[in-house]
């Protein structure tokens, strides 16, 4: 099982506006077991609507603000987070890589999530959560931890908007697309140090939604459960994981839970048994 010395469970849905994933994060919690403390942290409701390009700005900055008041507080130093949206574990990552300097960050996503408030077409933050990682977003959102581009590896993406496909070649951003990731599971790792600090950003959708449709944002034509759940394991393997999030999972759409077991069972977050019941 993968150690860590904070659980934090944070139902945050406005960034996708889809209040499903609420209730994800509580399922995921009665999952997986902790090893230290766990933290449920609550998510108000109020005003809606778009602010300066985001929708639910205000309430999305408020979430995120508490959990990096909790992260200062508390200073964990490996942490696993069940959400919720994508921007569930912003203030996470931001707190882990100011702990764990040359931490690199596993973005398994079918989309990049690397739009700003210009550049999105729906003005959803949960879109906008890598772009803020990497320094660019809203000033209500951003930290003051910024990653750089080469710590970053794309896994499983196959949607993005085009101001997102030029941002990423212009950075220069690893991609693991799904023919790669379908080939070899283990290139997800290719030119990385072992035994490197790293998170791992696991957005359900990730996976093809014939296998597991229980996601906020379905989108075809992904990997099989199978080659993310070995990809999980392989950058297990090779790095000292410091970090997981684990998000956008909507349990009311009908769907396999053992599908979901395994790959929480690649991460070492259920025991190998319970993975493949």
């Amino acid at each position: 099982m993968w150690q860590r010395d904070m659980d934090l469970v944070v139902p945050l849905w406005q960034g996708g506006d889809d209040v499903r994933v609420a209730a994800g994060a509580g399922v995921l919690a009665r999952l997986v077991s902790a090893t230290g403390s766990r933290m449920h942290m609550a998510v108000l409701d109020g005003r809606r609507g778009a602010v300066d390009g985001v929708r639910n700005l205000e309430l999305v900055a408020q979430a995120v603000r508490q959990v990096r008041t909790r992260m200062a507080r508390r200073d964990p130093a490996r942490v696993l987070t069940l959400g919720g949206d994508c921007t569930c574990d912003l203030a996470v990552v931001e707190h882990l890589a100011r702990r764990h300097p040359g931490m690199v960050v596993y973005w398994v996503d079918a989309h990049a999530d690397l739009n700003t408030p210009a550049s999105s077409p729906s003005g959803l933050a949960h879109g906008m959560a890598l772009r803020l990682l990497l320094g660019e977003g809203h000033p209500a959102l951003l930290g003051r931890t910024r990653l750089v581009p080469s710590q970053v590896t794309l896994v499983g993406a196959r949607v993005a908007d085009p101001g997102e496909v030029e941002f990423v070649r212009a950075a220069r951003i690893g991609v693991v697309d799904t023919t790669r990731l379908t080939a070899d599971a283990r290139s997800v790792v290719a030119g990385r140090l072992p035994g490197t600090p790293a998170y791992i950003h696991l957005d359900l959708d990730v996976c093809d939604p014939q296998e597991f449709p229980a996601v906020s944002c379905p989108v075809p034509v992904g990997p099989r459960v199978a080659a993310v759940a070995a990809a999980l394991a392989a950058i297990a393997a090779h790095h000292d994981v410091v970090g997981v999030g684990v998000c956008e999972y909507t349990p009311a759409v009908a769907h396999d839970e053992g599908v979901l077991r395994s790959l929480l069972g690649a991460l070492g977050l259920v025991e190998a048994k319970a993975a493949a019941s």
